[in-house]
């Protein structure tokens, strides 16, 4: 695996923000740098953030949040940026947490939900999901890329969207799975943020379902690995079914995207 301390670039106003190049594949290749990058959501961007977006040559946005999400922090429109935002919760029962502001929702959320649940959420993401479907297709044209997408703070729907970006590249599965980890050290700021304001508002709360929900556990992104295992004979044909990806495709892109 690359040095995991060239992946986070620092921004003003957008939480962890990173570079998803660098990684090794199974070929021995790396995937190039400034063609993929993920992060948490964009409400807070600075100029220099911006200016920092255009130095990286950052030509799409892609928006995994849904409709209240989006509105409560809205993306800034930038000059030369496409903005799409499909939502990739899926079939879900629930409705995702906002990082706005610490309201009666949010708790509602922590206590509606367990990790058997939150389990169970990534393992049906990746299948007929017409946000990953996009998204797949947009990485298909190099035209669209740099590609930055996110979700609101960047670690499941973008953790489940990262990991498809990466196996399509042939990127190890336990690569994959670091670079998932790596959101934890990059959201310890924020998560002690809202874990303040939570239990200003319930001070007798118990957070742990908050800490388990808020945190990138492995077991969460391996709940997809095994849904992909136990429908499909292979990471191709799961990539060709799901996202048109065939290994004609799958090879083009490797050529196109590693070095």
């Amino acid at each position: 695996m690359s040095n995991n301390t060239e992946q986070s670039i620092l921004l003003e106003g957008v939480l962890n923000f990173r570079d998803m190049g660098g990684y090794k594949t199974h070929s021995g290749k790396s995937v190039k740098r400034h063609l993929f990058f993920r992060s948490a959501n964009l409400a807070k961007m600075t100029a220099q953030d911006q200016e920092k977006f255009k130095q990286l040559g950052i030509k799409t946005i892609f928006d995994y949040r849904d409709d209240h999400e989006a509105e409560a922090s809205p993306t800034p429109v930038m000059e030369g940026i496409q903005n799409i935002r499909v939502p990739a919760k899926g079939a879900a029962p629930f409705k995702m947490p906002g990082t706005a502001k610490i309201e009666s929702l949010n708790f509602d959320f922590y206590r509606q939900i367990d990790t058997d649940l939150f389990t169970k959420f990534y393992a049906q993401m990746p299948f007929n999901n017409p946000s990953f479907q996009r998204l797949m297709q947009l990485i298909k044209d190099e035209a669209n890329l740099g590609l930055l997408h996110h979700c609101a703070v960047g670690k499941d729907r973008t953790g489940v969207g990262g990991a498809l970006i990466l196996l399509t590249l042939g990127v190890p599965r336990e690569t994959i799975l670091q670079d998932y980890l790596l959101t934890n050290g990059l959201l310890t700021p924020m998560v002690a943020q809202m874990e303040k304001k939570l239990k200003a508002v319930y001070p007798d709360a118990d957070l742990t379902v908050f800490h388990e929900v808020m945190s990138a556990d492995e077991k969460y992104l391996q709940a997809v690995f095994d849904e992909i295992n136990t429908r499909y004979e292979s990471e191709g044909d799961f990539l060709h079914d799901q996202f048109g990806i065939s290994e004609e495709i799958r090879t083009d892109l490797q050529a196109k995207y590693l070095e």
